[in-house]
């Protein structure tokens, strides 16, 4: 059994039971921005680039391949990667409720992480575009259908980071947190505070179980008159009649 302050011990689930779990928690918008980063990745093993090589010579040939974003991997196709995997290593932390902030909030870094991808792709379809002589031939590079859906993909990841900002969903408290001890989350004050009506009320008989007080039983709107003697006015002022005796009445 779990002591105060401790949460009780579990058996660790495996990490497909983990992504399961975290995206049954994630709301509507952050699976939209899932899918635009996973999308983004995908993306990376589509043709991007093409190069085309003519020799001059007595007889003329040509050959041409088509590369992937792995294929001619450079700065460019790393911080796109990367921008990939921190949008989704970030929402799984959240479908896990990790608590933790953000500058600006979630919404507006991936404003910034969709929009810098955007950037980065479309500097690589002009930075692409090129036509190389030599003295056996030409080198032409050019771009693929595969570099658009990536362009596509990282303004779709922007838009999913507006969307998240318009929701406003409040990032996870520390007691949601699983890996936040119980311990930390109040302080010793607030605690004290917590258990003292207990001890009070405890330590305080009930009123209901003692018999009346002679204060108690009069008037609450009269002050309390305060004992003194009975003086020779308030003597003069009382009268009794005594019963009269029957043989008096017979005379």
């Amino acid at each position: 059994m779990a002591t105060d302050g401790q949460r009780a011990a579990r058996t660790a689930p495996s990490l497909l039971i983990r992504v399961i779990r975290a995206w049954r928690a994630l709301s509507h918008e952050q699976r939209l921005t899932a899918f635009a980063a996973f999308s983004l990745w995908i993306t990376m093993f589509l043709p991007w680039y093409s190069e085309t090589a003519v020799s001059l010579g007595k007889k003329s040939t040509s050959a041409s391949v088509t590369l992937t974003a792995f294929g001619a991997f450079s700065f460019v196709e790393l911080a796109v990667l990367l921008i990939s995997f921190a949008v989704l290593a970030l929402l799984f932390a959240r479908g896990e409720r990790r608590a933790f902030h953000l500058p600006g909030g979630d919404g507006p870094v991936i404003i910034l992480a969709g929009g810098w991808a955007a950037i980065l792709v479309f500097y690589r379809m002009l930075d692409k575009s090129s036509l190389t002589s030599g003295k056996n031939g030409l080198l032409t590079t050019g771009i693929q259908w595969g570099i658009f859906m990536a362009l596509f993909a990282a303004i779709w990841l922007a838009y999913t980071g507006v969307a998240m900002r318009r929701a406003h969903r409040a990032e996870p408290t520390l007691a949601a947190d699983p890996t936040v001890h119980l311990r930390g989350l109040r302080p010793e004050g607030r605690r004290r505070e917590a258990q003292r009506p207990a001890a009070v009320a405890t330590a305080r008989p009930s009123r209901e179980s003692e018999p009346p007080r002679s204060h108690d039983l009069l008037p609450t709107d009269d002050p309390p008159r305060e004992h003194r003697g009975v003086t020779r006015e308030d003597a003069e002022q009382l009268s009794f009649e005594l019963p009269s005796d029957p043989d008096d009445r017979q005379r």
